[in-house]
């Protein structure tokens, strides 16, 4: 099994109306509390996508659940990694994220957005989701720096940032791509 070291601090931030971003620690914290979801945008870690399908290979299964595993209601795993290709982001996967977490908004819970260490991929999935809520508005470059006005420890790795630059539009509310 592999070891990973937790962050030595909490760093959960609120971006949004009960829309937070953290680490591992940080979903240690709330893990079990009532009126939390999460979603996890790790392979590996404490309910990563590894830990919660139990496999030991270095690949996922093939099958359902090799991009998404849910867990009860209220926690999802994306096999996410983070590397420098934007090629290794499965798109499918992202949107399940995010309408996960708007579902569980829907549900009247508080959504940890989390990787484990909060600065790559948690991060960028929550940029995410707030561009397809309509709250960013703006191109992906000026997002970028109101993002880190909300969440200063945001600092994506190539990979995940391409890939976000690329579905930017995409994934906007049709009132701001004029579909």
């Amino acid at each position: 099994m592999e070891k990973r070291l937790l962050p030595t601090k909490r760093i959960m931030v609120e971006v949004h109306d009960n829309i937070f971003v953290g680490s591992d620690l940080d979903f240690t914290k709330i893990a079990h509390r009532d009126g939390w979801s999460c979603l996890r945008c790790c392979k590996f870690g404490q309910s990563g996508h590894k830990e919660l399908l139990g496999y030991s290979t270095q690949a996922a299964p093939e099958g359902p659940n090799k991009f998404v595993v849910v867990r009860g209601d209220r926690l999802m795993a994306l096999n996410l990694l983070d590397l420098d290709d934007p090629n290794y982001v499965n798109k499918d996967m992202i949107k399940i994220g995010l309408a996960f977490i708007k579902y569980r908004l829907e549900q009247g819970d508080k959504v940890l957005v989390a990787c484990n260490k909060g600065h790559s991929r948690g991060p960028s999935v929550a940029l995410m989701f707030l561009r397809s809520i309509g709250d960013m508005p703006r191109g992906f470059i000026q997002a970028e720096k109101v993002f880190r006005t909300l969440y200063p420890e945001y600092s994506p790795k190539s990979g995940i940032r391409q890939f976000s630059r690329d579905v930017w539009d995409e994934i906007a509310p049709k009132e701001y791509t004029g579909e």
